[in-house]
């Protein structure tokens, strides 16, 4: 009877994963494959077409890669990128980490530290449109870094003078927030043993800093510094389209790729090329930064 028993249990557990495998997994796998991996691939291959995106297409092969690695515009725009996303890293990752360390470890009130938190991630609950008009009103109208204090000495004011800069600062200034939240809950998690054996060895508030919270941390920084590369390179025009729109020396490859797209009906094959290779980059950026960040933290541990 109990070798029956367990037999029919089995068949039972067999027939419930195979239920949750069709109405669950393979819908959800078939949404993915329909809204992401067949556009790549329609996207790969309009890329080697001359296309306008409604006429006839013309097969040219490789041209439209050749052409987007040979302009210089396509060149500035990644530098740009490489720029905008290397200092948001630094800034993004200094702050996020000092702000997290002074909420859990600092002696702040419990109502103080709501108040702070909620101050933190306003930026995140705010629209983009309405953090990059405001942020330009302002460096437009109060420009007091050069007209005032004469700190940065542009000619024609930090917003003509130094937009990228200001865009380096608006991008940090959007992302402190989320990821603060997310160092906050891991610092939290650190078991209170350690820091006891610590206060026991004499060590400051510096030295548990650098030998208890930012090795726990590892893990949550290498996904902070992953993520923002991840979304940083693809969205970083919807910060400049609204500020700049790419003149004075600020193009990003995603507003590249947009004004090809859109403005340049033309050249929809291009944009198309552009697009997979600003994918590409990202990936490669991406996985890079894992692989030797994990293999970092390996030899740390």
């Amino acid at each position: 009877m109990k070798k029956k028993r367990n037999s029919v249990d089995v068949l039972s557990m067999n027939g419930s994963k195979w239920r949750f495998l069709l109405f669950l997994v393979i819908p959800t796998f078939a949404l993915y494959l329909f809204f992401c991996i067949v556009p790549m691939i329609n996207s790969l291959i309009n890329s080697f077409y001359d296309w306008n995106g409604y006429g006839p297409k013309t097969f040219i092969g490789i041209k439209n890669y050749a052409n987007i690695f040979s302009d210089v515009e396509f060149w500035d725009a990644l530098k740009n990128d490489v720029a905008i996303v290397f200092f948001k890293e630094l800034i993004i990752v200094f702050l996020a980490v000092l702000f997290a360390v002074s909420l859990t470890r600092a002696r702040l009130k419990k109502g103080e530290i709501g108040f702070f938190r909620f101050i933190f991630y306003v930026p995140n609950i705010l629209s983009v449109i309405v953090i990059t008009m405001v942020w330009k009103y302002f460096f437009e109208n109060f420009d007091f870094l050069d007209k005032g204090w004469n700190i940065l000495k542009t000619d024609n004011g930090i917003w003509a003078d130094r937009p990228l800069a200001l865009i380096i600062f608006i991008a940090s200034w959007c992302g402190i927030g989320y990821y603060m939240i997310v160092l906050i809950t891991a610092i939290n998690n650190i078991p209170g043993e350690l820091y006891e054996s610590a206060d026991l060895d004499g060590a400051g508030k510096i030295r548990q800093l650098w030998y208890i919270i930012l090795p726990e941390l590892a893990p949550q920084i290498r996904f902070v510094i992953v993520n923002i590369l991840a979304g940083s390179l693809a969205v970083n025009m919807n910060l400049i389209l609204p500020l700049t729109n790419g003149a004075n020396h600020t193009m990003v490859m995603g507003l590249y790729v947009y004004n090809y797209g859109t403005s340049n009906l033309s050249m929809v094959g291009y944009a198309y090329a552009a697009a997979l290779v600003l994918m590409f980059v990202s990936f490669v950026l991406c996985f890079a930064v894992n692989m030797y960040m994990k293999r970092q933290e390996a030899k740390q541990a």
